[in-house]
Order: C-alpha cells, then structure tokens, then sequence
C-alpha cells in the first residue's frame, strides 16, 4: 500500500484536478493521468497517422502502431497472438453484442433462416449467473428463445465447483449443438470474485446437467470490473472469450473496449456474422447478393474503420497504469485492504440504542482477496430501523467532496437479490409506481430500490476510507432514533374555528436568486407578478441554479413597481445599488431574443450587455446572460402529466407555501440536532413565497390540504414539494450545511422529503393582490392523511 507521501505525491503530481475531491468510484471509471494524457497529445503532434485502411505512409504507420497494441494489449493479460485475437469494439456491451450475433447457436436452424429439421444437432442454451451487468441479460433477447438459464449463486457454485462432467469440446459429435454461459470475473455490485477455475469446468460440460440437451459449452468472462484492479492470466485460464472496457482501466480513451478471443476454438463458433462494412469483406458485389468474409477474425469482425487514435490512446494508458498502478496483483491487494477496512468499519457501527448504522450487502465476509475485491456496497440505517435514501447519502457526501455511486449499477440480478425483491415487487415498482432504472425513486414502501457503492483503484488510500466512514457516521449516526411528528387529524369543523393569517409574502423574481419581501402583492397567471420571471443564463444557453451555482443566492433583487425597475445588490455590497433593469424589457440593441434549454425550450428576451458584465464579475462565471421568460414552448409539464401553461419559472406550479408552526419544528430540530441555526435562515433556504401562521396549528398540518381560500381567492393544491440539497445552501452566504436536509430526511411523509406545498390558484384571470395579515381558511382536505 502506498505510503501517505507517496500518495499525496502521486495525487499531487498526476491528479491535481481533484483538488481535494475523494473519489471513490472506480469502479464506473478510472482516473486517468495528466502524464497519461499529455502523452497521448505530444504523440498526437508529432505523429501523423492516416486511416489504416488507406494507403500512404501514415496509413501504414497507424496500422503497425495499433497492431503493436494489440500485442502490448495481450501480453498485459499475459498471453499472446498465437492464443488469442483482440476485436476493438465500442466497449465490453459492444464486445457482449457481437458475441451474441456471431455466436452459432443452433435451434435447428441453418443460419439463414432456414429450419433443419432433420438435423441430429441439439439444441444451444444460453445460460448466466444471476449477478451480472444488464449488457450480459441483452444477450438473451439474440439467443434461442428456449432454453434460458439463470443461475443464482449457490446453484452456480454447486455445479461449477464440483466439476460432474470431464468431457471436452472434441469428445462430443460434430453436429452436437453450442452453448454459451456468461459471468463476471468480479461482480459490479457487491466486488465478489468468482473463481476462474469455472471456466474449464463448463467447458467440460458441467451445465449440461441443468438442460435437456449435452452441447458443447463456450464461456464468455465479463472482465470489466475486475482489470479494473486485478491481473488476468490468460496465459493460466482459456475462456473462449473475454469482453473489456478500457476507460474502466486507466479512464481514456472513452468509448472503446475490446473482445478477446481464443484463437481455433471461439474463434470458429463466431460464424454467423451477417452484416458486414467496410473493410469486413474480400469482395461484395453491388448487382448480386455475394460477398466473403475476410479471413482474419478482427478483419472480419471490426465492421467500418476503428476509432484508430483512441486505440493509440490504449498504447499510452496502458504505460502509464503499468508505471503508475505497479504489479497489478499489488493493486489488487491494496484494495482488498482498503474495502476491508471500510467493510469492517460499517459491520461495526451502531447507534446509540445499539441498532447498526449500515446495512452491508456481501457475498464474502472480507477473508479472502482471491474471493473479494475492492467494493463495499451498503445502505445507510436511522436508529429506528428505517432506511435512509440513497440519494439523501449521496447529497450528504457530495457537499463534502466525495464521489460514490447509487442506484442498482446495471446489475438488476445482484441488486434484487441483495435488496430481497421478488419478480412481483419489480413489476409492481414500474408499473404502479412508475420506478424505472437510474430514476431519483430510492425508497418504495420504506424498501430500498438500490443502495451505495464505494469502490477503490490504485489511487486509493485510508485517508479515503476515513473521509466516507467519518462523514456518513457524522451525518447519520442517531443517539436515540427521533420522535415522529404526531400527524394529528384535525377536522373541518377545528378549521373552521382557527385563525389562519398570512405571515410572509416572498417573491423570487429571478430564478434561484435572492427573494424579495414584501407586505401586499399582486396575483398574474403565472402566479405571483414578477415572480421567477427572469433566469441567469450560462455561455452554453442553459437555466443556471443554485445547484450549479450556489453564489446566486448573493443576488438580491428589489422591485420598485413606481418607477418600473428590478435593482440588483450583490450580497457584499449592501451599501450601494451596483445595477438597475427595466422591468419591461424590450427588444433593441444589444437586449435579443433566444431560446433558452431549461426543461424544454423557455422563449425570453436577453436583458443586454451591462447586466450581463456584472453578473459574470460578481459571480465570477464568464459569458452569464440575464434573460427574461416571456413563455414556455412545450408548456410546462407537472408531475401528473398535466400541461400547465402559465407556469413560467417556477419549478412546478404557481405558489409554494409553508407554515410557520412546521418552520418553527424544523428548527427546533436542528438545533436538537447540535446545530446553531437562526430561524429566518431555516426559513429562507426553503424559498416559499406564502408563510401561514396560526396559533393551534401543528406542524405539517398542511400536508394534508386540499383546498384553501386566502382573502377572496381560492387556491387548489397541486402537491407536496419534494426537497433536494439546495435547502443545505445557506441564502445569506451561499456555504452549504447538510443538516437541513438531513434532519428533514428522517420525518419522510408517505416515504418522501418534503417541505410545504404547491398551490394553483384556480380563477387564473381575475385581478387581484394577497397581503400579510389575510385571513386563511382551509377548505378541503386530502383523502388520504
């Protein structure tokens, strides 16, 4: 394991760009490193390389280079030209793809679409391993459709381990039919190991025994995680084909992978290739249906040019993981120890009333490296039990800097398996609840739809380890679990007793932006006048938010109806008026109209060249614009699929309102959470533009409202509004504080975050004001409570 100054060395010298950033996730891609790519690029300028399919010198330079690298790319996994061919393909889903439309699996048919139903072949089967990437299950849909086989873990282990047949590819007839099984060297998920030694033993036929037929067995070894961190001895183990993706190994060249086949054996059962481009073929004929494939297998297989300088690219990462990384076996065992550690740690930890904090998914119990890599995958638990959303973890980690993963990792087979969802809780989850893959849905029901994945590389080191472990026990370690807010039924009839009055009134004129406190108000459309009705536009054309940019809520704007005007202070500089704009821009000079990409296509006029200097100055962003909504074109969309129109701005619909008694809760628990927090500063994180107060009124109470009238106008709930980060972002500094969210997170409401509701106001015509001090009576309430 690296020393801590060889570690900050190395980090220093080849990954400065992380400034300080805890990258943990590896396993989705590696780093790759300043020398790494500064070498690409002085190769680049120095050399001229041409298509290798052309001629010329340059041509023929590119190609020796990259059939250099095919040989530098097997000797890495310690094998030869004479075993095995490198295919470049667009990455290991690629390398899985071509497989399965070359592979000559029989189910009586002559590969042209012919049924042989005289044929004495049996039938081909295509079987994997439960705990596989989604990439291997899309290989079923170009396999014969009968004969699938999915094995879970224990009936893998139990006919591969012990090996029941001894029979070889040569000992069967020669119209016995293929078979094909898949499985990773290293799970994604969890970072278990499989033993290699399975390879030979379906080659001798060991799955035959779970299938009518006695084929010939090919295995294909999903290696992509596992050369992450691990030496591949290709030159110990024969898999027919290996399938890798290079940014998974040292992060460049994107988007390019290699299919590794064994030479005589796999290569003779690719045969039932049927398209063909560019330099695939020794002749094609135009006017009739003929052509030959050529010859050589990555010649006949690499369809149209390869993405040639990225495959010299390969050249140069593979030097620099070999200078860089060490003995690849070394690298293994660092991580190992590292995952250990973190692995160790989490098992150990528990809340103050002795529940655990982690909830740990493992095949393995740490042991052994031939048996486990370097992945802890887990959940995060609260004191009583209740899982903490994934996505709640990663926007605690993130605001410290910390990169993991979330979500099933396309790895459904692994994730059902760990989570204990059935077939029926998967269909149900898509179907009725409308959860599809890499969705923000991370709990259904209290369930878990995925978890949290940390994953080391060579780079790695405990100083990582502390950072994770330290942040999440600081973030969600619980003495005691918390008292639940009492979700009281309050009837109408108590409604129609209590004094509900309007407290705050808030306007947010420009997107994300500072808000406006004012005591009367007037009613558009749109919902509050002004409100959300301009956005700060980056050099790209696109809305900018607090989450891309939290110094935005520096921007304070200040309305002055009389004389038509927004003025803008920057938060440092009270004292003066730094820039004025006219409320009713119009198009002339500088000021233009465009389009702006937010959630569709936002028509707006550009608010001019002055506006624009000051706000790049004082954010310190080049080329910001200031922008004027004057519509929406799709209108906007909200979360029922309804098209609400006359929503510029806002994120869903036209109010949002809070109450005082829930702001009044949330900030007692903060503080009972060891935080000093003031309570206009709780308050103004959240952004309402309506505050309700009432003297019997419990906290959350609005949740449950359906229906409310304030003055004479009456307003209909759209919904609860779901919280994200943003209310971790202190409005008076722009510094982020995770335990708002945090605290929020551990009262869910019907499994969800949330914060206030979203109000439409339901005559959207009629011209009107709301002021502090307007009575509020509520006047529906939700079904369901």
């Amino acid at each position: 394991m690296f020393s801590k100054i060889e570690a900050s060395e190395l980090m220093r010298n080849e990954f400065d760009r992380l400034k300080g950033v805890c990258y943990l996730d590896h396993a989705g891609s590696a780093l790759y490193a300043d020398s790494q790519i500064n070498n690409v690029m002085k190769d680049l300028k120095t050399h001229l390389y041409g298509n290798p399919h052309s001629s010329g010198k340059p041509s023929s330079a590119c190609g020796e280079l990259i059939n250099s690298i095919r040989f530098k790319i097997l000797k890495h996994f310690n094998t030869d030209p004479e075993k095995y061919s490198v295919v470049f393909t667009s990455g290991a889903t690629g390398a899985l793809k071509t497989i399965a439309e070359c592979f000559a699996w029989n189910d009586r048919d002559d590969g042209h679409g012919t049924k042989n139903s005289n044929s004495r072949s049996w039938d081909s089967t295509f079987a994997y391993t439960a705990d596989n990437h989604t990439s291997v299950l899309g290989m079923r849909e170009l396999a014969p459709r009968t004969n699938i086989l999915c094995l879970a873990r224990d009936k893998a282990y139990k006919a591969l381990d012990k090996g029941l047949s001894s029979s070889r590819h040569n000992d069967y007839p020669a119209d016995s039919g293929n078979s094909l099984f898949a499985y990773p060297a290293q799970s994604n998920f969890a970072g278990t190991k499989y033993p290699l030694e399975w390879i030979e033993t379906c080659q001798n036929g060991a799955l035959n025994q779970y299938t009518d037929n006695r084929t010939k067995w090919y295995v294909v070894l999903d290696a992509s995680t596992y050369v992450c961190t691990n030496h591949l001895d290709l030159g110990k183990y024969s898999p027919d084909f290996v399938v890798l993706s290079f940014y998974k190994m040292f992060g460049y060249p994107t988007g390019l992978g290699a299919l590794l086949v064994r030479n005589g054996i796999g290569a003779a059962v690719l045969r039932r290739k049927k398209y063909f481009g560019g330099g695939t073929v020794e002749v094609a004929l135009a006017r009739d249906r003929h052509h030959v494939f050529r010859k050589k297998l990555h010649e006949r297989l690499e369809d149209g040019t390869i993405d040639f300088l990225s495959v010299i690219a390969v050249g140069h990462g593979l030097d620099s993981l070999h200078r860089l990384a060490g003995p690849m076996r070394s690298v293994a065992g660092r991580t190992y120890r590292l995952a250990t550690d973190l692995y160790r740690r989490m098992c150990g930890a528990r809340h103050g009333n002795g529940t655990p904090v982690f909830r740990v998914y493992a095949d393995t119990a740490y042991r052994c490296e031939d048996e486990q890599g370097g992945i802890v995958n887990f959940n995060v638990l609260r004191a009583n039990g209740d899982h903490v959303g994934y996505n709640e973890v990663k926007n605690v980690v993130s605001a410290r800097n910390i990169v993991i993963r979330v979500g099933c990792f396309c790895n459904p087979g692994a994730c059902q398996t760990h989570l204990e969802h059935t077939n029926q809780d998967l269909k149900r989850n898509q179907q009725v609840v409308g959860h599809i893959c890499g969705d923000h849905i991370d709990l259904i029901d209290g369930r878990p739809t995925g978890s949290v994945r940390a994953s080391f590389g060579y780079q790695s080191t405990t100083l990582d380890v502390d950072k994770l472990y330290d942040t999440l026990i600081e973030h969600f370690w619980q003495n005691c679990p918390v008292t639940p807010v009492n979700r009281q039924l309050i009837s109408m009839d108590a409604y129609n007793k209590m004094d509900l009055r309007v407290k705050r009134i808030f306007v947010y004129p420009i997107k994300s932006c500072g808000a406006f406190e004012t005591n009367e108000w007037q009613l558009e459309s749109y919902g509050f006048l002004y409100d959300r009705n301009w956005v700060v536009v980056s050099d790209t054309g696109v809305c900018m938010t607090q989450l891309e940019e939290p110094k935005l809520c520096l921007i304070r704007p200040y309305v002055d109806l009389q004389k038509g005007t927004m003025s803008l202070l920057y938060a440092e500089n009270q004292e003066e008026v730094l820039m004025t704009v006219p409320l009713d821009t119009v198009c002339s000079g500088d000021k233009k109209k465009g389009k702006i990409c937010w959630g569709g296509s936002v028509e707006g006029i550009d608010c001019g060249d002055e506006v624009a200097t000051w706000l790049s100055l004082n954010l310190d962003r080049p080329g910001l614009r200031l922008v004027r909504c004057t519509g929406r074109n799709p209108p906007k969309v909200n979360k029922y699929g309804k098209l609400d129109a006359k929503v510029l701005g806002s994120n869903q619909c036209q109010y949002l309102l809070t109450t005082d008694s829930t702001l009044k809760w949330l900030h007692q628990e903060i503080e009972n959470n060891l935080t000093e927090m003031s309570e206009d500063s709780v308050l103004f994180r959240f952004r309402g533009n309506i505050v309700v107060s009432g003297d019997d009124l419990p906290p959350r109470a609005e949740l449950t409202w359906r229906k409310m009238v304030i003055g004479d106008v009456a307003f209909q709930t759209d919904s609860v509004c779901e919280r994200c980060k943003i209310v971790n972002i202190d409005q008076d500094t722009s510094e982020s504080h995770y335990k708002p969210l945090s605290v929020l997170a551990q009262h869910k409401w019907n499994g969800k975050t949330v914060y206030g509701i979203y109000l439409g106001r339901e005559d959207t015509d009629a011209p009107c004001n709301i002021r502090v001090g307007q009575r509020c009576v509520v006047t529906g309430l939700v079904e369901d409570q």
